[in-house]
């Protein structure tokens, strides 16, 4: 996702963890370039965005993520598996991620974000984690030829019609000329990784920047994609279930959310549904820039996956409407480029922020998401601090 700055601070690796850089700006930010890598649990690598646990019906269309939501999410046959645990701790873990995404797969959390060839991590506790190889040996020939990258960004893991899918972006610095690719295994603990090619892909004279993808799930079951970074603002298009690629019954690209008028950057965006509303979250303004970043994370809503999304003051999201839910605080600069998921019945936001205590590196936090009595969303204290 995902992003828009590649800086030059990138890679400020504490271990060997590598956290590239995803979206880009018209005018040249990219974000997705992550701090460095991680700590407790001496995990390495990146991983990111990440949903729900399978339902084990593997039906088309019977998925489930932590994009879907709890209507959803209920319709789809449920998460068969389970959530994961969510246990806290009040002690500081230095988990080295950018643009994360996760998904509880019945025995082990993992984690997939931004950077090379897409590491991914696993756990059973979300506090400590290891290794568990690479989507990818090299970057696709294919993504190299349409984009020039040389690394991935911003991956989303969801899992429908049995097997887990990967969306993962390619791109490069200030550049719109950009893919989502899509690569699938039918399992997470031994995985056979087979990319799947091409999904979407936006050209330089496009108004749209095909980065930062993810899946949610509508409430037949149908799996939508949602991506975006600068430009235009978040786009959404449906998926077919049986193949994961574009649907040809609905080839509307649906625009969700922007900030016209100069009014500053968004990407990194993700859905959920409760209570007969969708969820769009979104990260606002610059990633990326260390102790300099100015990521804030907001949110809207919408009884329809295809939008209006608005904000509780009823400000249409495409005029830039949105409710703020995190800003820098003390050591925790620029929270967002994140994934809202479901794990279990537990909804929860898994983001990365900049250390304002450790040179400005990319870190990860998890907070649980609640709603208020009026169905509004509030973020919950995090995991770990």
């Amino acid at each position: 996702m995902r992003r828009s700055h590649r800086i030059a601070a990138l890679l400020l690796l504490a271990i060997s963890d590598v956290a590239g850089c995803g979206s880009q700006s018209p005018t040249g930010s990219a974000r997705g370039e992550g701090g460095s890598g991680g700590a407790s649990g001496g995990s390495l690598g990146a991983g990111s965005s990440g949903h729900g646990s399978p339902s084990g019906s593997g039906s088309s269309g019977g998925g489930l993520g932590g994009s879907s939501g709890a209507d959803a999410t209920v319709s789809c046959g449920g998460s068969v598996l389970g959530g994961g645990p969510t246990t806290t701790t009040t002690t500081h873990l230095d988990i080295g991620v950018h643009d994360p995404s996760m998904i509880w797969d019945g025995s082990r959390y993992y984690l997939f974000a931004t950077g090379g060839t897409l590491d991914v991590r696993s756990s059973t506790d979300m506090q400590s984690w290891s290794g568990a190889g690479n989507v990818f040996n090299a970057v696709p020939s294919w993504v190299a030829t349409a984009t020039g990258a040389t690394g991935l960004w911003a991956p989303d893991i969801s899992y429908f019609n049995g097997s887990f899918h990967v969306y993962y972006a390619g791109s490069t610095f200030g550049s719109n000329v950009s893919v989502i690719g899509l690569a699938t295994t039918a399992t997470l603990q031994s995985p056979h990784w087979v990319d799947q090619g091409l999904v979407v892909q936006s050209k330089s004279s496009d108004d749209f920047n095909a980065i930062d993808p993810s899946v949610s799930f509508d409430q037949s079951c149908t799996p939508w994609l949602a991506f975006g970074s600068f430009w235009s603002g978040i786009k959404l298009r449906k998926l077919a279930a049986a193949t994961g690629t574009l649907a040809t019954d609905d080839t509307t690209l649906y625009s969700l959310a922007a900030r016209p008028h100069g009014g500053g950057a968004i990407e990194a965006s993700s859905i959920v549904s409760h209570n007969g509303f969708y969820y769009l979250f979104v990260s606002f303004d610059s990633c990326c820039k260390g102790v300099n970043s100015t990521y804030n994370t907001n949110v809207g809503r919408a009884s329809k996956i295809t939008g209006p999304y608005t904000d509780k003051a009823g400000t249409d999201m495409m005029q830039g409407g949105a409710d703020l839910l995190l800003a820098s605080s003390g050591r925790y600069l620029g929270p967002g480029g994140g994934t809202a998921w479901k794990d279990g019945n537990t909804y929860l936001y898994a983001y990365h922020y900049y250390d304002g205590q450790n040179n400005g590196n990319s870190k990860l936090q998890v907070r649980p998401i609640n709603f208020d009595a009026n169905d509004w969303v509030t973020l919950g204290n995090p995991l770990f601090p």
